[in-house]
C-alpha cells in the first residue's frame, strides 16, 4: 500500500477508538457529576424544615412538578395490595425529584415510583445512602438516604436525577468532533512523514536519472534524514563504478571499431583476389582449396563487421538517421556476396524497381543487416541452390524487402529459435549449441527495430527460408 493511503487507514485506526474511548470517559464524568449534583440536593434537604412541610403533607412531591400534585386525602396506596403503584400525574417529568418513603418503604405520594429493592437492603444494612442509575441504559441517577425520622412517613428519600433531553444528538456531535479533531491530528503528523519520503523517493530518482547524483540531505535530523547520507554514499560508490564500467566499455568500443576500420579493408581485398582467383584455377581440387579460403576470409571478414557493428549499437547516443536507397544497399551487398555463392555454388537474382526506394536509417547499419540475411541464406544453402533478393514499393507499409533461398527447412524447433531473438546479448559468437541463432540473425533484428522495420522470418510450405524487412506500421 502506498503511503497516503496508508496515513488515511493509520489515522481511521487512531481517531476512531480515541474519540469513543474520550466520548465514554466524558460520559463517565457526567454521570459523576450528576451523582455528586444529586447528593448535593438531597442532602440539602435534611433539615427540620422540610420535615415539618413533609409530614404535614407527604402526598406531594417534595421537590419537583407542581402542577398535578395529587389532592389532600387522597389515598397513597391500595390497602389491598401494598406494591401497587396509582397512576402518575400527567406532567413532564423534571430534570430532578425528591421522593419520601415510611419505614416500609412506601411512597408517601402518589406519583412516587416503587423503592428499588438494592437500595432497600442497602439502607436495612446500615448504609446511610445508596447510589445507583434508572432509565434504559443507566443514564440518570439516583440516590436513596435515610433521613433519620424514625416512625415519618418521611423516614427515607429518594432522589433522581434525570439527563437533559437531546443527548444523543450531543453524544453524536461530541465525537464527530473528536474524530475530526484526533483524524487530521493523526493524518498531518503522517503527512509530513509521508511528504517527506515522497520528496525524498522523487529526489532519488531523478539523481538516478542524472547518473547517482547526490541528494540535498533532509533538514530535520531523525532516521529519514539518514537515508539521503546513506543513498549518497552509495551514488557516490556507484557513480564512481559507473564511471570505470563506462571507461572500459567506451575504451573496448574504440578498439573494436579501430580493429575493425583497420582489419576489414584487406580482408575485403583478400575476398576480392579469392573471388578473381577462383576464375582462373583449373582442376576440381585447386579450385575447391580457393573456395574454401574464399569462404574462410568472407566469414572473418564479416564476423568483423559484426563485431562493428555490436560496438556501435552499444553506444548510449541516438544513432544516426540519413535518407538511404534500398536499392541501392542491395546492389552493393549482390556484388560483395557474389563470390561467396559462386565459391557455394548457388546462383543469387536481384529483383528491384528502377527507381530509387528511400527509408531513413543508418546506412553501413542497414547494409549490414541485409548481408547477415544474404550469406545466411548463401551458407545455409544448397549447391546448386538459389538465392532471391526482391525488393517492392508497397503503399501501406513502405517497401517489402524478401530474401529467400532454396536450402532445406528448417524444423519447429529451429524456427522457434530463430523467431525468438530479439536483442542481441553480445555473446552470441560463443554460442555453440547445435542450430543455435548466432549475432548475424540478432544484429539484423536489433537494426531494423531501431529503425521502425519490421523483420519476419518464415519458413515456405515447399521447402527453403524467407526473411522479410518491411516499414512497421
Amino acid at each position: 500500500m502506498m503511503l497516503w493511503p496508508r496515513t488515511i487507514v493509520t489515522s481511521l485506526a487512531v481517531a476512531v477508538p480515541t474519540a469513543a474511548i474520550i466520548t465514554v470517559g466524558v460520559e463517565w464524568l457526567r454521570g459523576q457529576d450528576r451523582a455528586l449534583a444529586l447528593e448535593r440536593v438531597v442532602r440539602s434537604q435534611l433539615n427540620d424544615a422540610v420535615r415539618e412541610r413533609c409530614e404535614a403533607d407527604p402526598n406531594w412531591f417534595l421537590t419537583g412538578p407542581l402542577e398535578g400534585r395529587p389532592r389532600r386525602g387522597e389515598p397513597v396506596i391500595d390497602p389491598n395490595n401494598p406494591d401497587a403503584l396509582p397512576p402518575r400525574p400527567k406532567v413532564t417529568e423534571q430534570p430532578f425529584e425528591l421522593f419520601a418513603f415510611d419505614e416500609q418503604f412506601r411512597g408517601s405520594s402518589s406519583a412516587a415510583p416503587r423503592f428499588p429493592n438494592d437500595f432497600r437492603r442497602g439502607l436495612q444494612q446500615q448504609s446511610a445512602a445508596v447510589f445507583g442509575s434508572f432509565d434504559e441504559g443507566g443514564r440518570g441517577a439516583q440516590m436513596a438516604v435515610a433521613t433519620g425520622w424514625i416512625g415519618s412517613p418521611c423516614m427515607y428519600f429518594l432522589g433522581r436525577m434525570r439527563v437533559a433531553p437531546g443527548q444523543t444528538a450531543t453524544r453524536v456531535k461530541m465525537f464527530a468532533g473528536l474524530f475530526a479533531l484526533v483524524f487530521a491530528g493523526a493524518w498531518l503528523a503522517q503527512a509530513h512523514l509521508a511528504a517527506r519520503a515522497r520528496r525524498l523517493s522523487s529526489d532519488v530518482r531523478a539523481a538516478i536519472k542524472e547518473g547517482y547524483a547526490s541528494v540535498a540531505p533532509d533538514k530535520l535530523k531523525d532516521e529519514l534524514s539518514q537515508v539521503t547520507f546513506m543513498y549518497n554514499d552509495t551514488a557516490t560508490e556507484l557513480h564512481q563504478r559507473k564511471t570505470r564500467i563506462d571507461d572500459q566499455d567506451e575504451a573496448l568500443r574504440r578498439y573494436v571499431l579501430s580493429s575493425v576500420s583497420e582489419v576489414a579493408p584487406p580482408l575485403a581485398r583478400v575476398e576480392r583476389d579469392l573471388g578473381e582467383l577462383s576464375k582462373a584455377v583449373t582442376g576440381e581440387a585447386a579450385r575447391s582449396r580457393v573456395h574454401r579460403a574464399l569462404t574462410t576470409a568472407h566469414y572473418a571478414a564479416s564476423r568483423l563487421e559484426n563485431l562493428g557493428v555490436a560496438a556501435r549499437l552499444r553506444m548510449s547516443g541516438p544513432l544516426g538517421r540519413d535518407k538511404v536507397d534500398l536499392r541501392a544497399v542491395l546492389e552493393r551487398v549482390a556484388d560483395r556476396d557474389l563470390p561467396l555463392a559462386i565459391a557455394a555454388g548457388v546462383t543469387m537474382t536481384l529483383s528491384a524497381p528502377s527507381q530509387p526506394v528511400w527509408v531513413e536509417a543508418d546506412e553501413p547499419l542497414i547494409e549490414r543487416a541485409i548481408g547477415n540475411l544474404v550469406e545466411n541464406a548463401i551458407i545455409y544453402n544448397t549447391a546448386g541452390g538459389h538465392v532471391g533478393m526482391t525488393l517492392q514499393p508497397d503503399a501501406a507499409r513502405g517497401f517489402s524487402l524478401k530474401i529467400t533461398d532454396t536450402g532445406r527447412s528448417v524444423s519447429d524447433e529451429e524456427l522457434k529459435g530463430l523467431t525468438a531473438v530479439r536483442r542481441f546479448r553480445g555473446d552470441e559468437s560463443q554460442n555453440r549449441r547445435e542450430n543455435a541463432p548466432g549475432l548475424g540473425i540478432a544484429l539484423a533484428r536489433e537494426v531494423t527495430d531501431r529503425f521502425g522495420m519490421l523483420l519476419e522470418l518464415r519458413r515456405p510450405a515447399a521447402s527453403g527460408f524467407e526473411a522479410e524487412i518491411t516499414k512497421r506500421v
